[in-house]
């Protein structure tokens, strides 16, 4: 039988290397000359934005901007101004780190996570704020190649060809776009109206829907807005107050090549930046920059040829590397936990607003699933309920609280020493007060988890037929196997047998020899016609 492959032609993410930097920045924040001085900082919230990526010889360049916001209750001597206004300002704090990925080179694909994992300050002055911001940076460098590989050898005996098995996710194509959301949110009855806007915030809720269309996909969810005002009242006491509500998305992102069947795509919604203003006394416009990275990939398992051991043929082979999807798995899970308030601190009136933040998490594979570990920063605004006459109208105060979880994610086919990745974030914070010492949070969590498998491999790529060289002892001939030989025909014409040319050749099947096969015909049976 004539030696034949078969081969297929599969787009891989060739994984050149990842790593994960930690890096803490620091920065003084001057309050803007508008506002008024600082009598002490409430809350100093941070959020990575804008991170761009370079890829040069040998890693990454990684450089950004943190948004930084400070809540603080400003210090004012005027009597006739409220003894307590609550104020807002921002400032920026950049970054730029280089990453060591060995063998990365431009023109390759980077793949990127940047996360504030915690946020410290201090008051330097009444109008500066020294701000310190950990971030944890995750950088993977890929190169999508378009590999051919061998699929199987026909024509060989068994157990010369070294086959395995590779679960892969042909990727189809990735898009990231920007997009800007509209919308208004309505301050309730019981609500006094808007005098000024302090801080607006937005996160996605919960698991947006995407649907895969011929060459697109459609992402659509909801956005849960908070936005923290000063109240308008005859008393003209600027009571600091928290309204809420939603607004919703869709959004269509060309992918060349998606189609229905048999294809899944993946979308992460990351809120970029978020701003309110006032329409009106009861009405907040409310803008929300979203970016929206969608990959789609067509699960593929195919068996690729690694080895042929045998002179017949010569091989050409290409190394490898690739991550191997073991699976994956998204879950929700509620944590409750209570935030207790300091002796130092007076007890509570009115929860404002509750927030919490991912610190950080560690992913441990195990058998059948992964276990997530981390931390959650849960932190509460509220007014304090004062009697005395002579305190401030609005003391507004802030606490918080670092809350443990872990929870073992269920994984079909993980097993102990693979790699993990985890993603958590938080889909809702609620809260209540329980006594005027202790609030409560319910946290709304959304973990997914991938588990893979690094492969690096050698595959056969090409296979060549070639005629072995046989050398045969000198009281041997050789003979060429031509079209239609068979050992029976070749025997009868050196009138020799066929069990005597087996034995010679050491041939497995007598049955099967290919043409410009060599042969050894010992010179002692040969007997010449004529």
């Amino acid at each position: 039988m004539a030696i034949n492959f078969k081969e297929e032609t599969v787009r891989v993410e060739y994984v050149i290397g990842e790593d994960t930097v930690r890096e803490s920045v620091t920065e003084e924040l001057v309050v803007p000359d508008p506002k008024p001085d600082i009598e002490r900082v409430l809350e100093v919230t941070a959020e990575a934005n804008e991170v761009d990526t370079l890829i040069e010889d040998g890693g990454v360049d990684l450089t950004g901007e943190i948004e930084v916001g400070v809540l603080y209750v400003a210090d004012i001597e005027d009597p006739e101004e409220p003894q307590q206004p609550v104020h807002f300002f921002e400032g920026i704090i950049t970054f730029d780190n280089f990453v060591d990925i060995p063998g990365s080179e431009a023109g390759m694909h980077v793949i990127t996570d940047v996360r504030v994992i915690r946020t410290s300050y201090d008051l330097i002055d009444e109008r500066t704020v020294r701000v310190t911001v950990t971030i944890k940076k995750f950088v993977k460098v890929v190169e999508f190649r378009q590999v051919t590989v061998i699929t199987e050898v026909l024509g060989l005996e068994d157990g010369i060809v070294e086959e395995e098995l590779l679960r892969l996710n042909d990727v189809v194509g990735e898009n990231t776009v920007k997009s800007v959301v509209k919308g208004e949110i309505d301050v309730p009855p019981q609500k006094p109206p808007i005098e000024r806007v302090l801080r607006a915030q937005a996160e996605v809720e919960d698991n947006p829907e995407v649907t895969i269309t011929e060459d697109a996909v459609i992402v659509e969810g909801d956005i849960d807005v908070g936005v923290v005002y000063v109240g308008d009242t005859a008393e003209g006491d600027q009571p600091v107050h928290f309204v809420e509500g939603a607004i919703d998305f869709s959004k269509v992102i060309d992918i060349p090549g998606a189609m229905v069947d048999d294809m899944s795509a993946f979308a992460d919604v990351t809120v970029k930046r978020v701003t309110a203003e006032a329409i009106d006394e009861d009405t907040l416009k409310v803008e929300v920059v979203l970016e929206v990275f969608v990959k789609v990939t067509e699960p593929v398992q195919v068996t690729v040829v690694v080895d042929v051991e045998s002179d017949r043929v010569e091989v050409e082979r290409e190394l490898l590397r690739v991550e191997e999807v073991i699976g994956e798995n998204t879950m929700s899970e509620t944590i409750t936990d209570n935030i207790n308030i300091p002796p130092t601190k007076p007890d509570v009136e009115q929860v404002l607003e509750a927030n919490a933040m991912v610190l950080d998490i560690d992913s441990t594979v195990e058998e059948g699933g992964v276990m997530v570990e981390g931390e959650i920063e849960g932190t509460a605004l509220y007014v304090a309920d004062l009697e005395d006459p002579d305190a401030p109208q609005q003391p507004v105060h802030f606490v918080e609280d670092i809350i443990d979880f872990d929870n073992f994610v269920q994984v079909t086919g993980a097993e102990d020493g693979m790699n993990a990745y985890a993603n958590v974030s938080i889909k809702r914070v609620r809260s209540s007060l329980l006594n005027q010492r202790t609030i409560e949070l319910v946290i709304a969590l959304r973990k997914f988890v991938k588990v893979v498998q690094f492969r690096q491999l050698e595959i056969v790529t090409d296979l060549v037929v070639v005629s072995p060289v046989t050398e045969c002892p000198p009281s041997y001939v050789v003979y060429v196997v031509q079209p239609g030989d068979t050992l029976y025909k070749i025997a009868k014409r050196y009138n020799t047998t066929v069990d005597a040319i087996v034995e010679a050749n050491d041939i497995p099947n007598p049955d099967q020899i290919d043409v410009g096969q060599k042969l050894c015909i010992p010179k002692g049976i040969i007997k010449p016609k004529g």
